[in-house]
Parts: C-alpha cells; sequence; structure tokens
C-alpha cells in the first residue's frame, strides 16, 4: 500500500510520517519549481550532491576490468598466464596489452596509474606486516576475477580491500590499526543492521525490550526504527547544533541512571559524530563525558562516522573509549559514491577481547567471539551465519571504492573546498 502523507497546509507532519517519504514529497516540488539540474538534495545524506566521484577512480577501475577480459578468458585464466612467468612476464603481457588497445597518450596514462596503484598498495601492505610484491598486487586484484565480480570474497572483505582501509583510517584513528580490525559492508545501513540483529533478541540476546540505548538528537531515522521496532527504550541526549556542546540537562540526567537494576539497565551508547543529517561535529568534552558514562555502565559504544573524512582533525571516541567501541564508517559521502554500497565496521583487537570476554562473555558461546559473531550476522538469514561464504559486498563495488581512496586525492580535495 502506498504511503499517504497527512493531509495539512504543508502536505506532510513531521512527528507522523515517515521522514523518507516527506523528502520524495519534498524533492518531487524541488524538481517541479526549479528543474531537476538546480536542485542539490542534501536530504540524500550526500554533501555537495550532484558532484560525480573521481574521474581518474572510474577510468583507472575501467581499466582493471578490461584487463581482466584480457587475462581471465576462455583462453586462459590469470593464475595459469602466470605460472612460471613470474611479474616480469605478466607485466609486459599487460604493457602490451594497453598499448595495443588505447592511443599513445591514454596507454602512458593509464600505465602510469597502475604503477602508482601497485606501489602505494605494496606500501599500505607493509604498514599491516604483509611485505607484498608487485606481482601479489596484481595476483589480489586480477586472480579469479574478483574485479569484476567473478567470485565469492572472503565473508570478512576482500584483504586488499581491508589492506586499503586500514591505510585510509589510521589518518583518522589513534592506536594501532591492521587490515584485520575491519569488517566489510554493503554500506554503513547493512553494518547498522547486522549490529542489531547480532545482538538483539534474535541473536545473542544482549539488546532486549526494555533495555535502555542512549542516542544523540537529531539522528539518522533508521536508529530510532530500529530500537522502536525491538521494543527497545531509548535516551535522547540533546545537543546544540551550532556548538556541538550536548545538553548539561540530558547530561546529568544520564549520568543519574542506575546501573545495578536488571530491567532498564543502560547497555549502549549510540553516536552519529559528526551528525548525519545536520552536518555538525560533536565537542570534545561532550564526548569525553560519553565515554565516562559508558565505563561506568560498562556498555558497548556504536559510533557512526561516515562524515570523519569532512572533518580530519576531530577526535572521537576511539581517542576515549576504544576498548568498547564498535565503529560504523562508509565510502558513500567522501567519494560522492552513494550507490557503491562499501561501508565497512572497525573492531580493534583491543575492543573485541573487552567485549568478547567481559560485556558479552554471558552471552556469546564458548570459544566465540564477537568480531567472528557479527562476520556471521551480516549475511542474509539468522545470525548463525547460515550463508557466511560470502561478504555480501561485491567485488566490483570494493575494487571501484579502492580506486577512488587511492587514486582519486586531488579530485576529493577540490571537491571538499567546494563542498565549504
Amino acid at each position: 500500500m502506498a504511503h499517504t502523507l497527512t493531509a495539512n497546509e504543508w502536505g506532510f507532519s513531521v512527528p507522523q510520517d515517515s521522514p523518507f517519504a516527506v523528502f520524495r514529497y519534498l524533492q518531487k516540488i524541488a524538481r517541479e519549481s526549479v528543474g531537476e539540474s538546480n536542485v542539490i538534495d542534501l536530504s540524500r545524506g550526500d554533501p555537495g550532491y550532484g558532484f560525480t566521484p573521481s574521474v581518474r577512480g572510474r577510468r583507472f577501475y575501467g581499466f582493471l576490468a578490461m584487463l581482466d577480459t584480457h587475462l581471465n578468458n576462455g583462453a586462459g585464466r590469470f593464475s595459469i598466464r602466470t605460472d612460471g612467468a613470474g611479474n616480469e612476464g605478466i607485466t609486459a603481457d599487460i604493457e602490451s596489452f594497453t598499448r595495443n588497445s588505447f592511443s599513445k597518450e591514454l596507454a602512458d596514462a593509464l600505465l602510469a596509474d597502475l604503477e602508482e596503484f601497485i606501489a602505494a598498495l605494496r606500501n599500505m601492505s607493509k604498514e599491516c606486516g604483509l611485505e607484498w610484491t608487485a606481482f601479489d598486487v596484481l595476483k589480489n586484484i586480477f586472480s579469479s576475477c574478483a574485479v569484476t565480480g567473478g567470485t565469492y570474497l572472503n565473508p570478512q572483505g576482500e584483504e586488499i580491500t581491508r589492506v586499503v582501509l586500514a591505510h585510509w583510517y589510521r589518518q583518522f584513528l589513534p592506536g594501532t590499526i591492521t587490515h584485520n580490525d575491519f569488517i566489510v559492508f554493503q554500506g554503513a545501513s547493512h553494518a547498522i543492521g547486522t549490529v542489531f540483529k547480532a545482538l538483539g533478541k534474535g541473536g545473542i540476546g544482549y539488546l532486549n525490550p526494555d533495555d535502555v540505548v542512549v542516542i544523540s538528537s537529531p539522528v539518522y531515522a533508521p536508529y530510532n526504527a530500529s530500537l522502536l521496532n525491538r521494543g527497545i527504550k531509548s535516551f535522547v541526549l540533546s545537543v546544540d547544533p551550532v556548538t556541538g556542546v550536548m545538553s548539561e540537562e540530558s547530561l546529568n540526567h544520564l549520568e543519574s541512571l542506575s546501573n545495578e537494576t536488571p530491567s532498564g539497565r543502560l547497555k549502549a551508547i549510540i553516536l552519529i559524530d559528526p551528525n548525519n543529517p545536520t552536518g555538525f561535529s560533536l565537542a570534545d568534552t561532550s564526548l569525553q563525558r560519553i565515554a565516562t558514562i559508558a565505563k561506568k555502565h560498562d556498555c558497548i559504544v556504536i559510533t557512526d562516522e561516515v562524515y570523519i573524512s569532512f572533518f580530519p582533525r576531530k577526535k572521537t571516541l576511539a581517542d576515549y573509549c576504544p576498548e568498547r567501541l564498535l565503529r560504523i564508517d562508509a565510502r558513500s559521502k567522501i567519494e560522492r559514491s552513494t550507490g557503491l554500497r562499501f561501508g565497512d565496521m572497525f573492531i580493534s583487537q583491543t575492543a573485541n577481547d573487552y567485549l568478547s570476554g567481559n560485556i558479552l562473555k554471558k552471552h556469546l558461546a564458548a570459544g566465540q567471539d564477537l568480531k567472528s559473531y557479527l562476520i556471521q550476522a551480516k549475511g542474509p538469514g539468522g545470525p548463525e551465519g547460515e550463508l557466511q561464504h560470502t561478504t555480501f559486498v561485491p567485488g566490483p563495488s570494493q575494487f571501484m571504492g579502492i580506486a577512488h581512496m587511492v587514486l582519486g586525492g586531488k579530485e576529493r580535495e577540490k571537491y571538499l573546498e567546494d563542498v565549504k
């Protein structure tokens, strides 16, 4: 049944109607009023919506896809072509194919991009203790047609993707970060749904009806819906949208809550910072207070930081309570690629050990840890991982994403200037 918006002088009601239905209504009015080409639709969660993803990244991914058709086809596969040929043989083959397929100018540019990409991946692998050769990088790209979606990938996420993620987040997060600290998802929304599936009554039963979860306001609407649909009580923290400082009254009320009663106990804090949908950033003093409260109640902290790349020097709860943190992020916003569906969750070894061995010890089965359970739960079906053999993030999404991350720097800088 189609959703009917509230009939009043505005044509909708903020408290009664789905925000997504309201957005569609306003989008229609905007397009009819000024024309689609003149609309910048920030309601979609895309800062600077209407900008394009990096041209260099897309061109390079197209080159990889074309190389994949050359290296993996009915006449032979990458593994056969490279058997005994080594790196020199495959490099010569790639160069010959490229120069026969493109003009000299474009061939030179594409081969230079590939050389830069390989060098960057080798350096990133060293940061994770992997020490890849140039051949190792090519194998990660072309083995089993991963770049064009020819294979199921590792449920935790393709290793080359997690190596790039680890390098990227070292710019924003404190502490030691390795590729093993990440799980790859089909966007941040997939990660959010997985957390509730895994921790809720259908999963390990940590978040149950009448439990309390703290959440900041305003907030990305699906969080409210997820809590409401599960009967979980939410305690809303009011935030000044100009200063990013949380209301003293709501913080004092939160600090006064008792954690001695099992029923109604504070179980988790969900923080969207920088905020979605308004885009402001929480003040450090507020983050410190939240961390203190999380430690007092010994609860899980879930942060959604999909806008963090727009605030590269800001502190997050990873600075104040890393031992209890599940951190969600995505490539969508900073790469202008919301259709890419390429998100991730950061859960450090310290956090996995603490959460599994302390807060969730009574809920997890013997020998099980939270990270492995989340990897199982991210598949369709139940949280026990009936379909855990695949990552559910297609190879094309991952390789397009890392092409943007590695080669889109100059265009990203220009984009940030335009958004500011």
